[in-house]
């Protein structure tokens, strides 16, 4: 009994023993154990974004390779980089948000994971919490997306 006590005042007390090394270390383990969506590699796609953001989970689970910048440029910066870029949702592309309204500043990104005749499914993080996955269906057509990357 005094052994598990212990331990469990042990694991209680343990971050604030060791400070933000703990801290730094909480932010990277769940990137390890988030899933990527069927048909990402084990471990998603190699990106530089920050883990939390919705450009992170975006970029884990499709291919970025216009560089990125703020959410609300990728469309953009897609179609610049000659990336095919469409008006629809489909499965798997990236929706880009627009800035501003229910969405930052800054814009916002999910992945599309299914898609029916009145609306569409999305992945995201940072919706409406950072670090967090969440998915919701979303009315088709949104007057909030400004396109999708297939």
């Amino acid at each position: 009994m005094k052994l598990v006590l212990a331990s469990t005042l042990a694991l209680l007390l343990l971050p604030a023993l060791v400070g933000s090394a703990a801290a730094s270390v909480a932010v990277a383990l769940p990137a390890a154990s988030i899933a990527p969506i069927a048909g990402v590699p084990e471990g998603g796609y190699p990106d530089a974004f920050p883990f939390g953001e919705c450009t992170w989970w975006a970029a884990y689970n499709h291919k970025v390779s216009w560089g990125g910048g703020d959410a609300k440029d990728w469309l953009a910066n897609a179609k610049a980089a000659g990336v095919a870029t469409s008006d629809v949702p489909s499965v798997g592309a990236i929706a880009v948000y627009r800035p501003g309204g229910a969405y930052s500043e800054l814009g916002h990104v999910a992945i599309v994971i299914a898609v029916e005749p009145s609306s569409y499914r999305v992945s995201e993080m940072h919706a409406p919490q950072w670090g967090v996955v969440s998915s919701r269906v979303i009315r088709w057509p949104d007057p909030n997306v400004r396109g999708f990357i297939p």
